[in-house]
């Protein structure tokens, strides 16, 4: 009788490496699935989400995050205004930085870039302070934080937000952000690098890598939104982004998945 399984005339030996390999096949098998099945389907920000907001949180996350990642393929950008795509993080000192593709006024670019909160939206532009601003942050010239890159709607990149290394910048003139004034800062400061790349899923086009220095050493949250300004609201704006991963000072080996999803 042959016995389901066995190798017909093999040496016993052989057939129990045999079946050891089999299993060993099987078992791998069964945990790739388990890793494919435990990996989210993307969501929508747009009108085929059935769903007004244009911001999304993810509880659950921890408070010391250094690194986070998602995939965005925008399916619908229009000409005039603003369309932006972005991870925004948010982290302990009271700052927040934002990085992702644009589309200004039908010209293509990415920006990465933050401020001092004061309150939110357009207050934490109006209220700047350069001096004591950059106590806590310190922009990177335009030509990082706001450089032309020639993205393409429907296809996919990866948005990436992490710590680089501490560095310790020499008291003389900076500037806070963009086109401000120049301002003496006395102190030697130490900041951390936190550097935004902006690449192609496929690999097929260039990368951007952008960097801003801040105080904080973590990313206390993090959100990812849509926004649109200036006429290019209520006109169809819409882009899928993966579920966010990330890696936090806690388990800085472990890549893990944001796995739930408030809008706002």
């Amino acid at each position: 009788m042959q016995v389901q399984g066995s190798i017909p005339g093999a040496h016993p030996r052989l057939a129990a490496l045999a079946g050891l390999a089999l299993g060993c096949s099987v078992a791998l098998a069964a945990g790739n699935a388990v890793a494919a099945a435990s990996v989210l389907p993307p969501f929508v920000i747009g009108p085929t989400a059935n769903d007004p907001h244009s911001h999304a949180a993810f509880p659950g996350t921890p408070h010391d995050i250094i690194k986070v990642s998602s995939r965005l393929r925008v399916t619908n950008a229009v000409a005039q205004g603003l369309n932006f795509f972005a991870i925004q993080v948010n982290f302990p000192n009271k700052t927040w930085a934002h990085g992702g593709p644009q589309r200004v006024d039908g010209h293509y670019q990415m920006n990465w870039g933050g401020l001092v909160n004061r309150g939110g939206g357009s207050k934490d532009y109006r209220e700047e302070d350069p001096a004591a601003d950059l106590l806590l942050m310190q922009n990177g010239p335009d030509s990082q934080r706001s450089p032309a890159y020639a993205w393409t709607v429907g296809k996919e990149y990866v948005l990436t937000i992490e710590r680089g290394k501490q560095v310790t910048l020499p008291p003389g003139e900076y500037v806070f952000i963009g086109s401000g004034p120049k301002v003496s800062v006395p102190a030697v400061r130490t900041l951390w690098e936190w550097k935004f790349t902006l690449k192609p899923a496929d690999g097929n086009g260039p990368t951007q890598v952008s960097t801003l220095y801040d105080a904080a050493d973590r990313i206390a949250s993090f959100y990812i939104w849509n926004e649109c300004g200036y006429g290019s609201c209520g006109k169809g704006q819409s882009a899928s982004w993966s579920m966010p991963a990330y890696v936090s000072l806690d388990a800085p080996l472990a890549e893990k998945q944001a796995q739930t999803l408030k809008r706002f």
